[in-house]
């Protein structure tokens, strides 16, 4: 599988999250810390495992809008 059809897929792991977002893969486990818990896209643990939905993605990124588009 592709790197485009990974990205249609409606979860994504971190590595696709951050291929996606164009954030690197260290800042989204930054955004994961207990520190900075609020400021990254929100995820979820299945087994151990993070997952990102896109939709949560797209959100956090549009939440995240800085300017005249914002």
């Amino acid at each position: 599988m592709n790197s485009n059809q990974n990205l249609e897929k409606p979860n994504l792991r971190p590595s696709e999250a951050a291929h996606y977002t164009g954030v690197s893969l260290s800042h989204l486990a930054k955004l994961r810390m207990q520190i900075n818990h609020g400021k990254g896209p929100t995820y979820s643990k299945v087994a151990g495992c993070v997952v990102y939905r896109k939709v949560d993605l797209d959100k956090w990124l549009a939440d995240n809008l800085i300017g005249a588009a914002a």
